[in-house]
């Protein structure tokens, strides 16, 4: 069964990843205390395979310590690639997997050399929170249907409609 191993909080712009046992996730916003988190961001809450991480360390020839991918929270047991446009339940809190979390140039600094290759496809996803709670290490993750398939792939698209024109209106 697939489940929850660690979790990672940025308090601030470029500082190190601090490892949690649980947090509190606000709907529409993501993590409470992760800089990162916002309304109207696809990226709420990003998710890697622990799988992912194992595989990198043996073809970089290094130990990737936990969190350093930058992403916010680490499964095992679940093919997260696969999960495009599914909702995930874990724990209390629902989310809406968006979008590929591709890696960026700071994987080289945050990981080290070679590491942007090594999770080139395999970098996670991008969620927006539906049902905020509290999430915690251990917790069980499921995929849920959505209710209604229609209303959950035209509130994607609204969603990242207005995450675009809120990018937009920042470079203004």
């Amino acid at each position: 069964m697939a489940e929850i191993i660690s979790i990672h909080v940025v308090r601030k712009r470029n500082a190190a990843a601090e490892s949690c046992n649980h947090v509190t996730v606000r709907s529409n916003f993501g993590i409470v205390g992760d800089y990162r988190s916002e309304k109207f961001q696809i990226g709420q809450i990003t998710l890697i395979e622990a799988e992912t991480i194992d595989v990198m360390s043996r073809k970089l020839g290094y130990e990737i310590p936990a969190g350093s991918s930058r992403r916010q929270v680490m499964v095992k047991g679940i093919k997260l690639n696969e999960l495009i446009g599914r909702n995930l339940r874990m724990g209390q809190i629902l989310v809406r997997v968006e979008d590929r979390c591709n890696p960026c140039k700071k994987m080289e600094t945050k990981i080290g050399p070679g590491a942007r290759d090594a999770m080139n496809d395999k970098g996670g996803i991008r969620c927006r929170i539906i049902e905020g709670g509290d999430l915690h290490v251990s917790d069980k993750i499921t995929v849920e249907i959505p209710r209604c398939p229609y209303y959950a792939r035209l509130s994607s698209f609204c969603f990242k409609f207005i995450s675009y024109l809120k990018q937009l209106s920042n470079k203004i």
